[in-house]
């Protein structure tokens, strides 16, 4: 603090500490040691805090005597950081050095600024202070510099910034582990809280209705939210990275929670929506490890991309009566999902909807979906079982083998089929994307002659498929086709195939392609050094 033989205003140089509030109150904060002959160079230091919201404490009397010495010893105790001030003057100071070696007893961290180049430090404090790091608050051409550096050091903890304009809260800054939103605050703003990671519990009040993208994003100390009524909107990643975050609740029947709002949240474990939300957005719930079971809103109409991709715990799901639409990869990573409701007012199942769930034995197509994206049961290891609602227009299941209506189009063969072999009906046209992915017990695949186009990833990780005969109706085998079929020997491949995706062949180190010399497969060959003949 200062000198305090004589009891006098704190006024020097026509500069006073007087408009910088003396922090009072149970959360972190600085305390500042000086001696009141400097208090000009001090004031101008302690602005730039003041305006980065830190909060501090500091002396503005001259008050003496042993009660003053217990209140400064208490404050000391009670700080976060030491903010020492290094003057002759405070050096000379029996108070400040009171102050030093308390702080130094209390293990607090000392920040030392040298206003004077030439000042010595006393015997009885050169130990405490001479192999510390400081600032040179005496070298003007560069003090912007130094306060910066100054300020980067200080613990975030110290600081108290809830930035308000017009009812919008624009950042913070603080340190505190519970935050409440103050009155005559409408909007939270985009960003405002992000990355504040001491942040456990936040009180958000009955006037903010709207809250902007990625505010919450990576609190990581965060453990549960409640959005009351008031609130409207979530934006888009709002609490993504929340990854302490284990329950959430929402009580506006009529709220809009954008994409990603919980994505990466690995411990939401408990989600309470309203019956009346009609859209879950792409990617809400994407990777929330720990969500196990969710009570999907009745009133609900359509399940967003990617916005329960990843959920590794969720082993069970009831679509509700009025979805029309599980959008791209929905499911996707879904690694224990092993039951689930489809509704009757289901119209569409997007590409890669229930990819790669890996505990999925049976799946049941009502007869209202019409549209189907590529690849939809990808990677379900455990499918054995797929059925249509015969009353279906856009698709059949043949002996679990899903075809659309007319059977042109080979969608899925379930790779847990345990048969060996497997002849393709002659109305198929087209084997789709991904038809027999992960089908490892067939060694053997006819393919008829009406066959035309053989899809993306068509035969991926066939590993027990040994030889087989690509008949001359083909013209396009597309990207990945046979990647990954281990066993593969033998494949025929006629003069009609023109076009050759990408990776066919990755991981087939046993293959040898029979086909003609000069023909675009014998070229494809050449180009990426695989083995084939005429014979």
């Amino acid at each position: 603090m200062s000198d305090r033989d004589n009891k006098m205003t704190n006024i020097v140089s026509g500069y006073t500490l007087g408009d910088l509030v003396s922090y009072e109150g149970n959360e972190p904060y600085i305390f500042i040691s000086y001696s009141h002959a400097d208090t000009d160079e001090v004031y101008t230091f302690l602005k730039h805090i003041e305006r980065e919201k830190f909060r501090i404490w500091y002396d503005d009397t001259m008050e003496i005597g042993e009660d003053f010495r217990a209140e400064l010893r208490t404050k000391i105790e009670g700080c976060s950081a030491f903010l020492l001030f290094i003057s002759k003057a405070s050096m000379n100071s029996k108070y400040c050095g009171m102050e030093i070696i308390t702080a130094f007893k209390n293990n607090k961290k000392i920040y030392p600024v040298y206003l004077d180049e030439t000042v010595e430090i006393p015997p009885a404090l050169k130990m405490i202070l001479e192999n510390i790091q400081h600032v040179k608050g005496y070298s003007r051409s560069s003090l912007d510099k130094y306060v910066q550096k100054l300020i980067s050091g200080l613990p975030v903890e110290t600081m108290r910034s809830l930035e308000v304009k017009d009812g919008v809260l624009l950042s913070c800054k603080d340190g505190s582990d519970e935050i409440s939103i103050p009155g005559g605050v409408s909007v939270i703003g985009e960003s405002a809280f992000k990355n504040c990671e001491k942040l456990v519990k936040v009180h958000l009040g009955d006037e903010v209705s709207t809250i902007r993208r990625e505010a919450f994003r990576g609190c990581k100390s965060i453990e549960e939210i409640h959005l009351p009524e008031n609130i409207s909107f979530v934006g888009e990643s709002t609490f993504r990275d929340c990854i302490s975050l284990k329950s959430m609740v929402a009580d506006n029947k009529d709220i809009e929670i954008g994409e990603r709002a919980f994505e990466n949240c690995a411990q939401l474990s408990s989600v309470s929506l309203k019956n009346e939300m009609t859209e879950i957005y792409g990617g809400v719930f994407n990777s929330c490890k720990a969500l196990a079971h969710i009570d999907l809103p009745e009133m609900l109409t359509i399940l967003g991309e990617s916005s329960f991709a990843d959920c590794i715990s969720l082993s069970e799901i009831f679509v509700p009566d009025r979805v029309t639409k599980i959008d791209d990869m929905v499911f996707n990573g879904c690694i224990e999902l092993r039951k689930i409701r489809l509704p009757e007012s289901l119209l569409k199942i997007g590409k890669n909807a229930f990819k790669d769930c890996t505990s999925l034995a049976s799946i049941n197509i009502p007869a209202s979906v019409f549209s189907m994206g590529a690849g939809p049961f990808r990677g379900c290891n455990s499918l054995s079982e797929i059925t249509v609602d015969p009353k279906s227009r856009s698709f059949k299941a043949v002996d679990n083998v899903l075809f659309n209506k007319n059977k042109s189009i080979l969608i899925c063969y379930p790779p847990k089929i345990e048969s060996k072999e497997y002849s393709i009906p002659d109305s198929v046209v087209t084997i789709s994307d991904w038809a027999f992915c992960g089908c490892k017990s067939l060694e053997e695949i006819n393919i008829p002659d009406s066959v035309y186009e053989i899809g993306e990833g068509a035969f991926y990780m066939c590993e027990s498929l040994k030889e087989l005969i690509i008949p001359d109706s083909v013209v396009k085998i597309d990207d990945t086709a046979f990647r990954g079929c281990s066993s593969l020997t033998r494949l025929v491949i006629p003069d009609s195939v023109k076009e050759f995706g990408w990776g066919l062949f990755n991981g087939c180190s046993k293959l040898r392609v029979i086909c003609s010399d000069g023909s675009a497969a014998a070229a494809y060959c050449d180009s990426k050094d695989i083995p084939h003949s005429e014979n």
